[in-house]
């Protein structure tokens, strides 16, 4: 069979640049350090290495996300430690005013120090974030949460909101705690109901706990204008003291009426039941004394200092007084320590979540690594293989480019 000139050298040539096709495409696999550089090197270990990339994004991506989440978490948890030192040093302050000894000057430079602390108290619960934006001000980033008033009294301007960041696949932890629930909603130190003490009384009774205890049997439409009144009274003239409960609206409740207008003995520490609330009441009281209770189950942290501050400054002469003044403050160092429990209680939450966070980076850490080893397995280049491949198709190219020019030279008139 004859073969043309044409023929043989088109045949040559491109066998040749196969050879040299190969030897390119290794060299680019080489310098890649890849095995699978486009699909059609191995479609599907290519698509098993897109998926793997995504998951590798992704991880990263929720990565991103714990940084966001620790910083504004430990910004929270570094606000809250200076407020538990604030309410420490208050309560020091409170305990050190509450001294028989000082004199009005040393108890309103304690007052003083106390406005202080709390301007302290409130610019720490305007914290901000190092983006700007307000802590504790819940989906209001943008807005201060807490303002003081001319009386006193102290506005939160933020809402309830709890912002989420997902860390993890199907883990997600809360970035924030709202300043109403910090700092608003505590619990009242007394209970569901809040007592208020005749500025007339003589004796030194005061509320220990009132508190729904049966709420089925609780009806708040019981007491019209809401409100009870706990009065002692001393009926028979035997000097021992008795008591009567009214609701809101001035009807007598404990004694029940109609009946003799009698009254059930006052004894201390016992407890007092009616309409679903137990009323506890300690001290000695003297008749003609008088409580008044209103529902209030929680007492923001502002209104307690603000309290210690007006106790300080107020002005009391006889022991009657005192003993009285020692009562209110008595509540005062309750609603301080239930504060603080409430801020530790809160910090403890916050320290919870870090460690959700800390437990996930870890997980997110052993995930990446593992896909990024399984996506190795599948992209990565045997170097020592490809190497030894790259030799033998190079010298594959010399051979045929070296054959092709003996060949060529294969002619008749080379011998005429």
């Amino acid at each position: 069979m004859r073969v043309s000139t044409f023929q043989f050298y088109q045949y040559n040539t491109n066998n040749i640049l196969d050879k040299q096709s190969k030897v390119n495409d290794t060299i680019i696999h080489l310098s890649e350090g890849k095995r699978v550089i486009t699909a059609s090197d191995d479609s599907v270990a290519a698509n098993s290495i897109l998926n793997f990339k995504q998951e590798v994004r992704v991880t990263e991506q929720y990565q991103r996300n714990i940084d966001f989440a620790e910083a504004r978490l430990q910004t929270e948890e570094t606000a809250l430690t200076s407020v538990e030192d604030l309410m420490l040093r208050i309560k020091d302050l409170a305990l050190q005013g509450n001294n028989g000894s000082l004199g009005t000057d040393a108890k309103e430079a304690i007052a003083q120090e106390m406005e202080n602390r709390l301007d302290e108290l409130l610019s720490i619960a305007n914290t901000r974030d190092e983006s700007g934006s307000y802590i504790f001000s819940g989906y209001q980033t943008e807005r201060q949460p807490f303002t003081r008033q001319p009386d006193d009294t102290v506005l939160y301007s933020g809402d309830l909101g709890v912002r989420e960041t997902t860390i993890g696949s199907s883990v997600s932890v809360e970035t924030n705690d709202p300043g109403q629930s910090v700092f608003i909603d505590i619990d009242n130190s007394v209970g569901d109901l809040r007592p208020t003490y005749a500025t007339t009384n003589n004796g030194t009774a005061f509320v220990d706990s009132a508190n729904i205890v049966d709420p089925a049997n609780y009806d708040p439409s019981l007491e019209v204008p809401d409100g009870y009144r706990i009065d002692f009274v001393d009926l028979d003239g035997d000097e021992v003291v008795e008591y009567q409960l009214f609701d809101g609206a001035g009807n007598q409740v404990v004694p029940a009426l109609p009946g003799p207008p009698d009254s059930n003995l006052y004894e201390p520490g016992s407890a007092i039941n009616y309409n679903g609330i137990e009323f506890v009441i300690t001290g000695d009281p003297e008749a003609g004394d008088s409580i008044t209770l209103n529902e209030s189950r929680t007492k923001d942290i502002f209104s307690t200092v603000q309290d210690a501050i007006d106790w300080m400054r107020s002005s009391f002469d006889d022991d009657q007084e005192k003993a009285m003044r020692q009562v209110e403050m008595g509540h005062i160092i309750s609603d301080m320590n239930q504060a603080m429990l409430h801020i530790t209680s809160t910090r403890s939450n916050v320290g919870s979540r870090l460690q959700v966070i800390d437990s996930q980076t870890n997980i997110n850490e052993d995930y990446k690594i593992t896909v990024q080893t399984a996506q190795s397995n599948l992209e990565d280049l045997d170097m020592a293989e490809a190497s030894t491949e790259y030799s033998r198709q190079t010298l594959a190219l010399q051979a045929a480019q070296q054959a092709f020019a003996q060949v060529q030279n294969l002619t008749l008139f080379n011998f005429i």
